[in-house]
Parts: C-alpha cells; structure tokens; sequence
C-alpha cells in the first residue's frame, strides 16, 4: 500500500467511507490528500492491492454498489433476501504525474478480490490471489501488460479454512503462495512453474495461529540477485521465525529444511513484514516487526510498538529502528513498501479509543532511512 516514485511517497488506504491515497516530498513530514478518491471503499482495506512498475500504478480492489453494509436494512434481516448486498471486482491503471496518478482504465473482472495479492511475474503478466470457497485460487491475465481479460481461477491452496497469504513473483515466470491457514494453525505453500500448479502443496509449519483475524502472519519477497524467495511469520508461540528458498525451488531447497524448525529471530512478537533493498547485490533484506506490549481478552487483540531492522538472512545487522509513534503501544497492521533503497515507509493502524480497540482507528505513516550494515 506504500510505495516511493520521483521523490513523491504514496500510500493508499480506506477513511471507512473511501479507497484514497496521500502523498509526501518532504520525507513523510507532511502530507497532501489526493483531490478525488479511488473510489468507494465502505467496507475498510482488507481486499484492495496496489502494485507500481515504474511510472504505472495497477490497483485490485472491492466494490459495493449498496455502501456500507447495514444492519438494519431488509437484506441484514432476511437471509432470504441476503444476495442483495452485492460486491463487484475493479482492477485500474493509472500513471504517476508528480503527485497525481491520472486513472487510464478500468475493468470489471468475473471475480472479486477478498484479502487479495496482486503480483506481475517475470513476463509482466498480473496475477490476482484472493480467496474462494475457502480456498486460496489464482487468477491470470491473458496477455502481458494487459489487465482487460483474465484465464479461469486456478486452485493454488486446495486446503479448505480461514486463510491470511503473501504472493511472490519469482524467476522466469514462476510464482510462490504461502498462506497461514487459521482452521487448523499450519502455514501451506506452493510453487507456479509457469504453467501450472504443483499439485499438493507443502506444508511449512504445524504451529501457527487458529485465531482469525489475527495479527500474527507471513510475508514473502524475492531476490532476483541470488534467485532466493525470503518467508518471515510469526508463530503461535509469538515467535518470529525465517525461511528461505533457493532455485529451483522444490521443497527440498528450502532452508532450514522442512524436517527442522525455522529460524527463530526473536520473542514476543505479534506482526511482521517484510521489504528488499536493491541498492547492493545480493539484495539486503529490512524486517519490520512487532513487539507485544499489549494483549487483550479477545486474543487477536494483540499490540505493542513497531519497528524495523535489516537482516542479512543469517543475523540481524545494525540496530533497531522505532517506526511507532513514540510512547505507543496500540499499534498493530503494518504495511511497507517493497524495496527500500530510498528509505522505509511504514502505514499502521493505531487504537485511538482504549474502552474500544477495535474502533475507531488512526491510519499512520512513518518514513524512516534505516542505519548501514555494521
């Protein structure tokens, strides 16, 4: 949702009435709202994505034609009547003017985004991910660079339940899903080879959240550099754990190997996400974490204060960077921007009501240069 173009930040969120961004030259010490929303964004930002290759802009997101879903309306009250609350998919293009993106296209795709990912591989295809009938499923575009006509759902997660997943685009077309499946607390994956699905996925891990809605998640990325895809989640334990993933990816190329446990990087956490930095070769690697200071009765109300630190994919280098707001600790839902070569962007939610954590919430930023490796 954060990216860097032209000395110009973006970030994009839903106000709970509108999809919006903002924008900042001054390093994320002052910010400019865009003159015209996205769209109608009623129902929050957990099913929209954004993706920026170069000056273009492709976002993916969720629309309801009937606003705010309404408690009191007929279709709340009669589950006959309940298909009248309807949601419709939006895929658009737009291209960054200074500090405006100026919206070309718009499609209304056969399917709607919910919790989605959008990714373009190596060939410059798009790919959605979003869940269907609990599953996690794919869809393609027909042709490169074009977001006009989209191949059927492929089934990339086959394993019913509450999912919460990262994307990655790979090498030479290929892609890799993760997803923490909070049915049973096992984190899946599975490999596109450009073609097709692997048909069973593997299994990553047996000891993730059952909690949905919890904070505790994964987050991929891919260096191009060394052809190495990075995997960072949070255990049920609160432990922060890594994995990586070597060409040609098969489950015996994952290290640690599967028959061990992941790399623990520390304790006490409740989030994590994850950018690259291609300014050096192979690609650095910047964590952006979560400490728990704060858990609640209702267990994924857990929060605490955020903040970011390079990894070299063996030890942590250089010290902890604070991306919070000093003296909080009512932070949770972090998203950065993928490549930090010029800085780390940080939007997060933060509990503005403590009698009621869920609701309201503040959307933050902070924009941060992290110190050199040691």
């Amino acid at each position: 949702m954060t990216f860097f173009h032209g000395g110009v930040w973006f970030v994009f969120y839903s106000d709970g009435k509108d999809f919006r961004y903002q924008t900042s030259m001054d390093g994320g010490k002052t910010w400019r709202r865009a003159e015209a929303a996205v769209d109608a964004a009623p129902n929050g930002s957990s099913s929209f994505d954004v993706l920026k290759v170069g000056p273009d802009v492709t976002i993916c997101y969720t629309l309801y034609p009937l606003g705010r879903y309404d408690v009191n309306a007929p279709y709340a009250k009669d589950p006959a009547r309940r298909g009248e609350y309807r949601h419709e998919g939006r895929i658009k293009q737009g291209r960054i003017e200074g500090r405006t993106i100026r919206w070309l296209r718009e499609v209304r795709p056969s399917f709607s985004p919910d919790y989605t990912n959008m990714v373009r591989d190596s060939a410059g295809v798009f790919h959605v991910f979003t869940r269907e009938s609990q599953q996690v499923v794919a869809y393609r575009a027909r042709k490169a660079g074009s977001i006009e006509q989209w191949l059927p759902k492929a089934v990339c997660i086959p394993v019913a339940g509450r999912h919460a997943f990262d994307a990655a685009a790979l090498d030479a077309g290929r892609l890799y899903v993760a997803s923490i499946l909070t049915t049973d607390g096992k984190l899946y994956g599975n490999a596109f080879d450009g073609r097709r699905w692997s048909g069973p996925c593997t299994l990553l891990a047996d000891d993730v959240t059952k909690a949905a809605g919890d904070d505790r998640r994964l987050a991929l990325e891919f260096d191009a550099t060394r052809k190495r895809l990075h995997l960072v989640y949070v255990d049920a334990g609160s432990r922060l754990r890594y994995r990586c993933l070597d060409a040609p990816y098969r489950q015996a190329d994952w290290r640690p190997a599967l028959a061990e446990p992941a790399r623990e990087l520390g304790r006490k956490m409740f989030t994590c996400a994850l950018s690259v930095d291609s300014s050096r070769a192979p690609c650095g690697l910047v964590i952006t974490y979560g400490l728990e200071r704060y858990l609640g009765r209702d267990k994924r109300r857990r929060m605490g204060e955020l903040y970011a630190r390079r990894f070299d994919g063996t030890a942590w280098q250089g010290p902890p960077v604070l991306v919070s707001q000093p003296g909080t600790i009512h932070n949770w839902y972090p998203s950065v921007n993928r490549d930090v070569r010029d800085g780390l962007c940080v939007m997060y939610s933060r509990s503005v009501d403590r009698a009621s954590l869920g609701v309201p919430l503040a959307v933050m930023v902070s924009v941060c240069r992290l110190p050199k490796d040691r």
